[in-house]
């Protein structure tokens, strides 16, 4: 692994210092982020042969990072879009690990990480992105992949020229980002047609289906007038508040249920005349 050139990105400081040590050791070329912001700043200045990031960070994670890198719409990381990538996780359920690698991600470890078995994989890993034919971008897939939340704030972050389109069901919505910023939503269905902000904030709070990222069209309608930060907290507090009222009502459902079981005992009230 003489002078491969490395991206690291992991927040906890002790963590971060034990694996660029490794990989130093072993020749490596090793540039360090504490967060996605940083990595992609990072990414921008420099090039390299790989990138290993941590899934949970402050701010931008390793999957926001990962999708930002593949879907950017920035020219000067479009080069960048094949950058090989490691994610490092303490927990990796089967189903997490399934999606990510199914998403594009080339190599999955948890953590704590052995250092030998680290660096084999990462030995792997160089080995096969040299070997490897140059990928093209993914410019579609299942929101099991890649939730609404993170597409849009990879889109806004990036500053994206893009048409974000969803299927979820007979449901049709379309976000239309012009510098990273939503300019444009509707959504079409059997029960809801609407447009602007009210669109927008249904669209990202939809979490099931398919989404393809589309070139803009020549003309983009200026509906959406609500910041596109703003409409992504909205959209995730309506989220939590509806999972909340499901929780709630399954809760009273359940306890009906058992009060309809319960046997029901008559109580005779003797009356003395």
């Amino acid at each position: 692994m003489q002078d491969t050139r490395i991206l690291l990105l992991e927040d906890d400081r002790e963590t971060r210092w034990a694996l660029a040590t490794v990989l130093r050791r072993e020749g490596c070329r090793v540039t360090e982020a504490a967060n996605g912001e940083e990595g992609l700043k990072a990414l921008v200045r420099g090039t390299f042969d790989i990138c290993i990031s941590d899934v949970c960070m402050p701010g931008m994670g390793g999957f926001g990072f990962f999708a930002a890198v593949r879907f950017s719409e920035d020219p000067q990381l479009a080069s960048r879009r094949s950058l090989p990538m490691m994610l490092l996780s303490g927990k990796v359920p089967t189903r997490e690990l399934a999606q990510a690698l199914d998403a594009g991600v080339d190599e999955f470890m948890e953590k704590p990480v052995d250092p030998e078995e680290f660096k084999a994989r990462v030995r792997a890993l160089v080995r096969r992105a040299r070997e490897a034919e140059t990928p093209t971008a993914r410019t579609r897939g299942d929101l099991a992949d890649f939730g609404m939340g993170a597409l849009c704030q990879t889109l806004n972050i990036t500053c994206g020229n893009a048409r974000l389109r969803v299927q979820s069901g007979p449901i049709t919505a379309v976000l239309d980002f012009v510098k990273g910023v939503i300019r444009n939503a509707s959504i079409e269905g059997p029960a809801i047609e609407a447009s602007g902000d009210s669109a927008a904030l249904e669209a990202i709070g939809i979490q099931s289906g398919t989404f393809e990222i589309l070139d803009l069209p020549d003309e983009v309608p200026h509906t959406v007038h609500a910041d596109t930060p703003g409409l992504m907290l909205r959209a995730v507090t309506r989220s939590d508040e509806i999972a909340e009222q499901v929780k709630a009502t399954a809760a009273l459902g359940a306890s009906a249920a058992r009060s309809a079981e319960m046997p029901t005992v008559n109580v005779g009230v003797k009356v003395s005349e």
